[in-house]
């Protein structure tokens, strides 16, 4: 392997990215020594489709998808949030091959995961990593979240297996689709839930409506929601999913890269962290104690 001025620039500056991250030394260690065999001199598996995450063997779709992921949230650090327990309970909404999993479980060992993923070839993935690698605490369901129960179309891209674009939203996928087992996420909500994160391209206001009309909402403590703005281009509804919180008595801070001169009805990605109000007071209360 060539080894280039650029990339040894890049190879630094991602060391020091990750040295400042809010991650124990432990797993910044194993964040570096994948970062530079995995995806730096790119020693993975092609035939297997398999590669090094975190000291875990780890099965994917496509190369450029795990990459994707590896970045935004081992590197990126998206899903980064304090417990006040050593054993969160944490569901995670689109999981697709598993990343998110995985840095959930490095996280908190200790932690149970309930997790979820539609899609026929990233459930392939994630099933043979949770398996496979021995994560325990995790269950993993083949569903859809949705503001109701019962059967949904999915839309896939055939040629990219695994896309982080799937949905059960044609404006989001155009693709192909398929029929998949739908259910609304209050159905599995019956204790305090202290991470919820949600990436599901698309459909997180239904889903997020259904929980505050069962009053299953209140159960959760801390949240990422990936909210897919301008999905449909002259549609503009963030304000309401802000409503849902505010009036559920959460907090947030939102974030999203925008590029400049920005354009009217152009999609973007934008990550809302909320926080239950009188949980954030309770964990405050308890440390001053």
């Amino acid at each position: 392997m060539t080894l280039s001025v650029s990339g040894l620039i890049e190879l630094v500056r991602t060391f020091r990215h990750i040295d400042r991250s809010a991650v124990s030394p432990e797993i910044k260690a194993k964040l570096k020594k994948t970062y530079f065999w995995t995806f730096f001199l790119k020693r993975y598996d092609p035939a297997s489709r398999t590669a090094d995450i975190a000291g875990y063997r780890f099965k994917y779709c496509t190369y450029k998808v795990l990459a994707y992921f590896f970045r935004e949230i081992f590197l990126g650090q998206e899903y980064l949030f304090t417990a006040d327990n050593p054993a969160p309970f944490i569901i995670d909404c689109g999981s697709n091959i598993g990343m998110s999993v995985l840095y959930f479980k490095l996280l908190y060992p200790e932690s149970c995961v309930l997790a979820f993923e539609p899609d026929d070839d990233a459930f392939s993935c994630l099933e043979a990593n949770v398996r496979g690698n021995g994560l325990k605490s995790v269950s993993i369901n083949k569903i859809a979240l949705s503001g109701s129960a019962g059967k949904i179309n999915f839309y896939y891209n055939k040629d990219e297996p695994g896309s982080r674009t799937m949905s059960t939203l044609r404006q989001r996928m155009p693709g192909e689709a398929r029929t998949v087992e739908a259910a609304p996420l209050s159905s599995y909500i019956d204790k305090e839930v202290d991470f919820l994160k949600m990436d599901i391209e698309g459909a997180e206001q239904a889903v997020l409506e259904e929980l505050r009309s069962s009053g299953r909402l209140c159960r959760v403590k801390q949240m990422a929601i990936e909210y897919h703005h301008h999905i449909q281009a002259g549609e503009d509804s963030l304000s309401k999913m802000l409503v849902i919180l505010e009036d559920a008595g959460f907090g947030y801070q939102v974030t999203g890269a925008l590029a400049r001169p920005f354009q009217s009805g152009k999609f973007q990605d934008i990550l809302i962290y909320a926080y239950r109000k009188d949980a954030a007071a309770a964990g405050a209360s308890g440390k001053t104690a």
